[in-house]
Protein backbone atom coordinates (compact mmCIF):
# COMPACT_ATOMS: atom_id res chain seq x y z
CA UNK A 1 0.00 0.00 0.00
CA UNK A 2 1.22 3.53 -0.73
CA UNK A 3 1.61 6.17 1.96
CA UNK A 4 -2.10 7.03 1.64
CA UNK A 5 -3.07 3.65 3.07
CA UNK A 6 -5.02 2.75 -0.07
CA UNK A 7 -3.99 0.13 -2.58
CA UNK A 8 -2.58 1.46 -5.83
CA UNK A 9 -5.75 0.43 -7.70
CA UNK A 10 -7.94 2.23 -5.14
CA UNK A 11 -5.81 5.35 -5.44
CA UNK A 12 -6.11 5.20 -9.24
CA UNK A 13 -9.91 4.96 -9.04
CA UNK A 14 -9.99 7.82 -6.55
CA UNK A 15 -7.73 9.91 -8.77
CA UNK A 16 -10.02 9.38 -11.76
CA UNK A 17 -13.06 10.37 -9.69
CA UNK A 18 -11.32 13.48 -8.38
CA UNK A 19 -10.30 14.47 -11.92
CA UNK A 20 -13.93 14.27 -13.01
CA UNK A 21 -15.15 16.27 -10.02
CA UNK A 22 -12.67 19.14 -10.07
CA UNK A 23 -14.05 22.22 -11.82
CA UNK A 24 -12.47 23.86 -14.86
CA UNK A 25 -12.38 27.16 -12.97
CA UNK A 26 -10.03 28.81 -12.53
CA UNK A 27 -8.23 27.76 -15.69
CA UNK A 28 -4.95 26.07 -14.82
CA UNK A 29 -2.17 24.95 -17.13
CA UNK A 30 -1.80 21.18 -17.52
CA UNK A 31 1.16 20.82 -15.15
CA UNK A 32 -0.51 22.87 -12.41
CA UNK A 33 -3.81 21.03 -12.84
CA UNK A 34 -1.99 17.69 -12.55
CA UNK A 35 -0.14 18.78 -9.40
CA UNK A 36 -3.32 20.10 -7.81
CA UNK A 37 -5.18 16.91 -8.75
CA UNK A 38 -2.50 14.77 -7.12
CA UNK A 39 -2.61 16.86 -3.95
CA UNK A 40 -6.41 16.67 -3.80
CA UNK A 41 -6.36 12.91 -4.38
CA UNK A 42 -3.75 12.47 -1.65
CA UNK A 43 -5.87 14.52 0.78
CA UNK A 44 -9.07 12.57 0.06
CA UNK A 45 -7.19 9.27 0.38
CA UNK A 46 -5.84 10.44 3.74
CA UNK A 47 -9.37 11.33 4.86
CA UNK A 48 -10.57 7.84 3.93
CA UNK A 49 -7.64 6.29 5.77
CA UNK A 50 -8.42 8.46 8.82
CA UNK A 51 -11.95 7.11 9.13
CA UNK A 52 -12.69 4.78 12.02
CA UNK A 53 -12.15 1.15 11.01
CA UNK A 54 -15.86 0.33 10.87
CA UNK A 55 -16.27 3.04 8.16
CA UNK A 56 -12.87 2.77 6.50
CA UNK A 57 -13.19 -0.88 5.45
CA UNK A 58 -16.62 -0.44 3.81
CA UNK A 59 -15.40 2.71 2.06
CA UNK A 60 -12.36 0.92 0.67
CA UNK A 61 -14.65 -1.89 -0.48
CA UNK A 62 -16.88 0.74 -2.11
CA UNK A 63 -13.89 2.01 -4.11
CA UNK A 64 -13.31 -1.53 -5.34
CA UNK A 65 -17.02 -2.04 -6.08
CA UNK A 66 -17.30 1.31 -7.87
CA UNK A 67 -14.51 0.31 -10.22
CA UNK A 68 -15.68 -3.24 -10.94
CA UNK A 69 -19.47 -2.75 -11.03
CA UNK A 70 -18.99 -0.67 -14.17
CA UNK A 71 -18.48 -4.04 -15.89
CA UNK A 72 -22.20 -4.70 -15.60
CA UNK A 73 -23.15 -1.56 -17.51
CA UNK A 74 -20.15 -0.83 -19.74
CA UNK A 75 -18.32 -4.18 -20.00
CA UNK A 76 -15.21 -2.46 -18.65
CA UNK A 77 -14.01 -1.37 -15.24
CA UNK A 78 -14.41 2.31 -14.41
CA UNK A 79 -10.68 2.92 -14.87
CA UNK A 80 -10.84 1.52 -18.42
CA UNK A 81 -13.76 3.70 -19.55
CA UNK A 82 -13.45 6.77 -21.76
CA UNK A 83 -13.83 10.05 -19.83
CA UNK A 84 -17.40 10.60 -21.12
CA UNK A 85 -18.46 7.14 -19.95
CA UNK A 86 -16.68 7.69 -16.63
CA UNK A 87 -18.66 10.93 -16.17
CA UNK A 88 -21.93 9.13 -16.93
CA UNK A 89 -21.10 6.30 -14.53
CA UNK A 90 -20.11 8.76 -11.79
CA UNK A 91 -23.41 10.62 -12.29
CA UNK A 92 -25.25 7.30 -11.98
CA UNK A 93 -23.70 6.80 -8.56
CA UNK A 94 -24.05 10.44 -7.55
CA UNK A 95 -27.78 10.43 -8.33
CA UNK A 96 -28.31 6.75 -7.56
CA UNK A 97 -31.34 5.30 -5.84
CA UNK A 98 -29.31 3.95 -2.91
CA UNK A 99 -28.05 6.26 -0.20
CA UNK A 100 -24.66 4.54 0.11
CA UNK A 101 -24.01 5.16 -3.61
CA UNK A 102 -24.77 8.86 -3.24
CA UNK A 103 -22.82 9.12 0.02
CA UNK A 104 -19.79 7.47 -1.56
CA UNK A 105 -19.61 10.23 -4.19
CA UNK A 106 -20.64 12.99 -1.78
CA UNK A 107 -17.65 12.43 0.52
CA UNK A 108 -15.21 12.52 -2.39
CA UNK A 109 -16.90 15.53 -4.00
CA UNK A 110 -17.14 17.65 -0.87
CA UNK A 111 -13.59 16.90 0.27
CA UNK A 112 -12.18 17.44 -3.22
CA UNK A 113 -13.84 20.80 -3.74
CA UNK A 114 -12.86 22.00 -0.28
CA UNK A 115 -9.21 21.16 -0.84
CA UNK A 116 -9.21 22.34 -4.46
CA UNK A 117 -10.37 25.86 -3.69
CA UNK A 118 -8.07 26.02 -0.67
CA UNK A 119 -5.03 24.81 -2.63
CA UNK A 120 -2.26 27.46 -2.80
CA UNK A 121 -1.88 27.19 -6.58
CA UNK A 122 -5.63 27.60 -7.15
CA UNK A 123 -5.83 30.46 -4.67
CA UNK A 124 -2.88 32.13 -6.40
CA UNK A 125 -4.68 31.88 -9.75
CA UNK A 126 -7.93 33.20 -8.27
CA UNK A 127 -6.06 36.12 -6.71
CA UNK A 128 -4.37 36.90 -10.03
CA UNK A 129 -7.77 36.95 -11.76
CA UNK A 130 -9.17 39.22 -9.05
CA UNK A 131 -6.38 41.73 -9.62
CA UNK A 132 -6.98 41.95 -13.36
CA UNK A 133 -9.11 44.95 -14.30
CA UNK A 134 -12.61 43.99 -15.24
CA UNK A 135 -13.49 44.67 -18.84
CA UNK A 136 -17.08 45.73 -18.54
CA UNK A 137 -19.10 47.41 -21.19
CA UNK A 138 -21.73 49.93 -20.28
CA UNK A 139 -25.11 49.88 -21.92
CA UNK A 140 -25.34 52.33 -24.82
CA UNK A 141 -27.84 54.50 -22.90
CA UNK A 142 -25.38 55.00 -20.03
CA UNK A 143 -22.59 56.07 -22.41
CA UNK A 144 -24.69 58.72 -24.17
CA UNK A 145 -25.78 60.48 -20.96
Amino acid sequence: MPATGLWRSQTAVLSDIVTLILPPYPPLDAATAAAVGQDVTRYVATQIQSMPGFLRLPYKLALFAFDWLALLRHLRTFRRLRPEAQQTYLALWSDGPLGPMRDFVKLIRSSSLLVYFDHPLVMQRLEAERRQPAHTTLPQDAVSQ
